[in-house]
């Protein structure tokens, strides 16, 4: 009778009929007393949401065996008593002494030293001590490579560098712990998940190889893989387009919305926008991503105190949720409220330690309140934790130009351009780029160089007005005034009320007349 009860039992939990599983699975308790029997029915219960129920039933067996321990950690956890869930699991890892590198795991499933070795650094990131849970979910990957959640919350929360994960990932032991095809399957997938701005070809290659020979061109995490790298290119519409891809194989797939949410940002999509961000307040209201696309829909049409107001329910639903942070800092960013801006993008710094952006975001803020000293601070740790993004380089050649170091200027702006060019995003991305290349030759007087990036920008559609009357003025100094009054008129033929092209045109015609006038007075003398 027992097996059979057991059979009902794990066949009812299979179905997600706990109920009928919890009713089936403590007769059979009843009869058998036996340890396996108890643990398994205090599964049922922690599924069913009855942790304090699955803990007591549990609670006498936990001396005797790691799996009941690792469960009352579990429940302990879902109620949020995390020093509770430490002292169950050790502060420290009690494998450690035998070594990292474990033998091959025989069983094939995920070593239970490595998913405590997870929960251990789940409970420490939740208490906000990053180093101890960083510790904790690199132990885990150590003792088992396929304990996936620790790879998930070290890539996902930037609890390391770029270069740090690089070399971490490429460090683990795969073929000590499995065969050669599995070990080759596992660091594969987990290169592909990596940062975007290092090691691009190696990252594309197990990209490819992931949809050739394993045929996973339309896996959700290879697609993500893909927008990831568009994203970090600023190539807006195209990862647009495959975000929308992975939201209809997978809706609100929790790992793709923020990045989708962004793009519609950036892409100006106000009506998409609004709709999503009613969708997901309809259907799921309780996770900080609905929040933050409701403030991002907010901060897009100019309503920053209602963005605000989001941003900060979406931190307060969790407060690790970064990209919440990040938000709330632009949102004041866009009333040139320094302060407070720093102060939430120096909160997601706390949280996304491995991460370059919050930093370069606090140097930008520095660099538009005039603080040169503050911004080459953070500008320069940005640059230390990512030398592969370009606005880093951008930024930090604006932060030259302003201390009249135009040399230093000049260098930074053509390096962010080289890694432009290297990731072959839209050119209108980087428009500004080029103004500020040909704003820092004119600075220095080179004003035929000036005028060559400034012509790179009037080719791009639509023509910038700005380049334009840029041109202009470099004509001006040169005393073309033909040349320079045409592109005035062509500058203000795009944008007519524009003082600044206005007033250098009065000034232009005034400077040709009075040198006609002295010509003609030359002649007569």
């Amino acid at each position: 009778m027992e097996d059979k009860l057991r059979y009902w039992r794990h066949d009812a939990y299979l179905k997600n009929l706990y109920e009928t599983a919890a009713f089936w699975g403590n007769k059979v308790v009843t009869i058998t007393g036996d340890s396996n029997d108890v643990f398994w029915l205090a599964q049922i219960y922690y599924n069913m949401g009855q942790y304090v129920r699955a803990q007591k039933l549990i609670w006498k067996l936990m001396d005797t065996s790691v799996a009941c321990r690792f469960l009352a950690a579990k429940c302990c956890i879902k109620q949020e008593k995390y020093q509770e869930a430490l002292e169950l699991l050790g502060e420290e890892n009690p494998f450690a002494d035998r070594g990292l590198s474990l033998v091959r795991n025989t069983e094939e499933g995920i070593q239970l030293e490595a998913s405590m070795c997870y929960l251990r650094g789940y409970a420490f990131s939740q208490q906000a001590n990053l180093d101890s849970a960083k510790k904790c979910f690199k132990e885990a990957l150590e003792l088992d490579v396929k304990c996936y959640e620790a790879f998930h919350e070290l890539v996902s929360n930037h609890m390391m560098t770029v270069k740090d994960e690089w070399d971490f990932i490429n460090s683990l032991k795969y073929e000590e712990q499995l065969d050669r095809e599995e070990a080759r399957f596992v660091k594969i997938n987990y290169i592909s998940m990596l940062k975007k701005y290092e090691h691009i070809t190696e990252i594309q290659e197990a990209r490819a190889e992931l949809e050739e020979v394993w045929q996973l061109s339309n896996n959700i995490d290879v697609l993500l893989s893909r927008a990831e790298e568009l994203y970090s290119q600023c190539r807006f519409k195209e990862c647009f387009e495959i975000t929308s891809k992975i939201l209809e194989l997978d809706t609100h797939n929790p790992a793709c919305l923020p990045i989708h949410i962004i793009c519609l940002h950036e892409l100006r999509e106000k009506n998409k926008l609004f709709l999503l961000a009613h969708e997901l307040v309809e259907h799921s209201p309780d996770i900080p991503v609905t929040w933050f696309g409701v403030g991002c829909y907010n901060y897009l049409i100019g309503q920053n105190d209602e963005a605000r107001r989001y941003f900060s329910k979406a931190s307060t639903m969790d407060s690790h949720y970064g990209p919440a942070w990040i938000g709330f800092g632009h949102s004041f960013s866009a009333e040139s409220e320094h302060d407070q801006a720093i102060t939430a993008y120096s909160t997601a710094a706390k949280l996304y330690e491995g991460s370059h952006i919050p930093y370069l975001f606090i140097g930008m803020q520095h660099l538009q309140a005039n603080n040169l000293l503050s911004a080459d601070e953070y500008l320069s740790t940005s640059l230390q934790l990512c030398g592969g993004d370009p606005l880093v380089y951008n930024e930090l050649g604006v932060m030259y130009y302003q201390k009249l170091n135009n040399s230093a200027a000049i260098d930074c702006f053509k390096r962010a351009l080289i890694l432009v060019e290297e990731t072959k995003c839209r050119p209108q991305i980087w428009e500004t780029t080029w103004m500020n290349l040909g704003h820092a030759f004119r600075k220095m007087g080179d004003l035929d160089a000036a005028i060559t990036y400034f012509q790179k920008v009037t080719t791009l559609t639509p023509p910038s007005p700005s380049a334009l009357t840029a041109i202009g003025y470099c004509f001006h100094v040169k005393e073309e005034y033909e040349e320079a009054i045409m592109y005035y008129h062509e500058s203000l033929g795009i944008r007519p009320a524009d003082p600044i092209t206005q007033d250098l045109l009065e000034r232009c015609l005034e400077e040709m007349i009075l040198l006609v006038n002295e010509e003609k007075e030359n002649e007569r003398v």
